[in-house]
């Protein structure tokens, strides 16, 4: 039986699909600067006095209050690693203003609770803007990137893994002038698109398209998108009336590109992500838990890949499973990692048949 639409991306006012008018913010960001653009008619129409964001320090992410719109250049792109996320939110409940709070489904989950007991962060935070996430990136995935990579931690000045363009390229500048670019697909596809280094958390969390968010952000996977884009889209979901009113007049103040677009299509650009955050997740939990596989919910198809996704995880995170990715060559993984897509797609083309 198909799953809901709102069961998949949670309440919805609208969907769009949309990107920044500026390009050079769109050809930086991953996909489409669409954050960084409505974050910049926040600032210049005084809705906002700044944003909580995520910048890159080094090889570790890093929030900051960005309070002029050109900081906020040094938050677009992806970041994938854990972060430590507490500190500048007392920071910036000690400021004056207002400010809106950009993070993923877990963090900004975490923010709204805090505000429905904090009168002091509801005065503060006026808006909330979500990034869609299916997972992050372990320490352990990191290192083994920069192993196939031949770089040490050492020897990086600056790390980006999405940008210039879309669906972008990994860049390295190293401190003796050389730098590295790979496209997005040739390292994400191999390494990760199995579930490989899949932080715990992410194993068990239900929230792809950041349910909590005022507005959502992501990818827009569409072949009609794929085809022909080559600066970047998004998915946007506004999830309350005056979040939506705040696209439509970012919109007509030149800052965003927007066009509505059905939930259905959310849910085709995002489908494996959304398969591996829903429809997986009660069995995965289930076997997870070293019950009965014959009593996980959900019928062999989803059991079957709900097995596959912890196999994949847990073999990435032990000694020799990582020693063993290592020393695989990329064209091997990328043959795994395409192999293991066509399982998951049929299995959820028989699910939502």
């Amino acid at each position: 039986m198909p799953i809901s639409e709102k069961r998949l991306i949670g309440n919805f006012i609208r969907c769009y699909i949309g990107y920044s008018t500026d390009k050079y913010v769109r050809w930086i960001s991953s996909s489409g600067g669409a954050v960084t653009s409505l974050l910049t008619f926040m600032m210049e129409e005084g809705l906002i006095d700044g944003a909580l964001v995520v910048k890159m320090e080094g090889l570790k992410p890093k929030q900051f209050i960005a309070r002029r719109p050109k900081d906020l250049i040094l938050a677009a792109g992806s970041k994938y690693l854990p972060i430590q996320s507490s500190i500048k939110l007392k920071e910036l409940m000690d400021s004056k203003g207002k400010y809106a709070i950009v993070g993923l489904p877990c963090y900004i989950r975490a923010i709204r609770n805090l505000m429905a007991r904090s009168e002091k962060l509801r005065k503060h935070v006026t808006m909330l803007l979500g990034l869609f996430c299916c997972r992050s990136i372990s320490p352990t995935g990191f290192k083994v990137l920069l192993h196939k990579l031949c770089v040490s931690e050492e020897e990086i000045e600056e790390f980006r893994f999405r940008g210039h363009g879309w669906p972008g390229r990994l860049h390295i500048s190293l401190k003796n002038g050389r730098k590295i670019s790979l496209p997005y697909f040739d390292y994400w596809r191999p390494l990760y698109s199995p579930y490989f280094f899949t932080p715990k958390a992410c194993m068990f969390c239900s929230d792809m398209t950041n349910e909590k968010a005022d507005i959502s952000f992501g990818d827009a996977w569409l072949p009609k998108i794929i085809r022909k884009d080559v600066l970047g889209s998004s998915m946007i979901i506004s999830r309350s009336e005056e979040a939506d009113k705040i696209l439509q007049e970012a919109q007509r103040k030149g800052f965003l590109k927007l066009a509505s677009i059905s939930e259905k299509e959310v849910i085709k650009a995002q489908w494996r992500s959304l398969f591996f955050k829903k429809t997986t997740l009660p069995a995965r939990l289930l076997l997870a838990k070293r019950r009965n596989y014959a009593s996980a919910p959900g019928g062999f198809f989803k059991v079957a890949c709900a097995l596959i996704q912890l196999m994949n995880i847990r073999i990435s995170e032990s000694h020799l499973g990582t020693h063993i990715i290592e020393r695989l060559p990329f064209a091997f993984l990328q043959f795994y990692a395409v192999l293991h897509a066509m399982i998951e797609y049929f299995s959820w083309r028989y699910i939502t048949r």
